[in-house]
């Protein structure tokens, strides 16, 4: 084999180190989106965003598999016509299923979310008939480490309204966010200059039509959050929407730039491959 070919190889081992598998996102509002059959494509901007369109680390849309728990309370949009439509597969299944948070339960959620790569949580019940109900929420709590398992492997989550339930989003850390009373009325809504460039449309700052954000009323404010987390979108002072991307979730908290992600099968190999050849290189040189 050519030194030349040798050296490409091995400088694809040094640059397949870059080439680690992406952390995981989180985008968290006070709408109940899946409620208003995705609010004008928001639930499209939102999972999107999610899934890195438009950066090296993008999943293409019809590979983007979501996995969504239901409570079956309530309702949720024409799920793949109007509501979450254009991506993956959709996997519903009912938060009951896993209530009794024991080994077989959580070994049977782990394997759900193996097979997604977002998982969606419709809106607290008490927004007015939307899906989950507080235990729902207790249950989500409980299974916080596989979540959490599954955000750090790279998964995704969007969470919809937690209304006056201030535990709602205790599938998250301690401290991670915290969600305020409920606010009335369903205008005066507008996206910051990041929600603007995610392609939030329908307010002051981000004007055109049909609005996404005014129109709908929305349930919760988030009244805390980690710094690293972006906001989306206000209403003046308060906070309606709140996203944090690539990060990691442990040590007791949510952190940007966490441990190093474990590179992926395939370019441990072409690592492997190439630093061999490399080395082999070298031994012949010596000769």
């Amino acid at each position: 084999m050519n030194r030349t070919l040798i050296r490409l190889l091995a400088a694809g081992a040094v640059l397949a180190l870059a080439g680690t598998a992406r952390a995981g996102s989180i985008y968290l509002t006070g709408h109940d989106v899946l409620l208003h059959s995705g609010q004008n494509d928001y639930d499209n901007v939102i999972l999107d965003w999610l899934r890195g369109a438009g950066t090296p680390s993008e999943i293409p849309a019809a590979s983007y598999d979501i996995g969504l728990v239901r409570g079956f309370q309530g309702v949720v949009g024409s799920v793949g016509s109007n509501t979450l439509e254009g991506y993956g597969t959709i996997t519903q299944r009912d938060i009951a299923d896993w209530s009794a948070l024991d080994a077989a339960a959580r070994a049977d959620f782990s394997a759900f979310l193996a097979g997604v790569d977002v998982l969606v949580i419709p809106s607290h019940r008490n927004c007015g008939g939307c899906d989950l109900d507080s235990t729902d929420a207790d249950i989500l709590e409980g299974l916080a480490a596989e979540i959490a398992d599954f955000f750090n492997a790279g998964g995704d989550i969007f969470a919809n309204s937690g209304a006056n339930d201030p535990t709602f989003y205790n599938f998250l850390p301690p401290g991670a966010v915290a969600s305020g009373l409920p606010i009335g009325g369903s205008s005066g809504f507008d996206c910051t200059a990041d929600g603007a460039a995610i392609g939030i449309v329908g307010g002051p700052n981000c004007p055109g039509a049909p609005s996404m954000i005014n129109g709908f009323p929305t349930h919760n404010r988030f009244v805390g959050f980690d710094p690293d987390f972006t906001v989306f979108e206000v209403r003046d002072d308060e906070v309606i929407s709140i996203g944090i991307r690539d990060a990691t979730i442990g040590g007791g908290g949510i952190d940007v730039g966490g441990p190093s992600p474990v590179p992926e099968p395939a370019t441990l190999a072409l690592m492997g491959g190439g630093l061999m050849l490399f080395g082999g290189a070298r031994r012949r040189n010596r000769r």
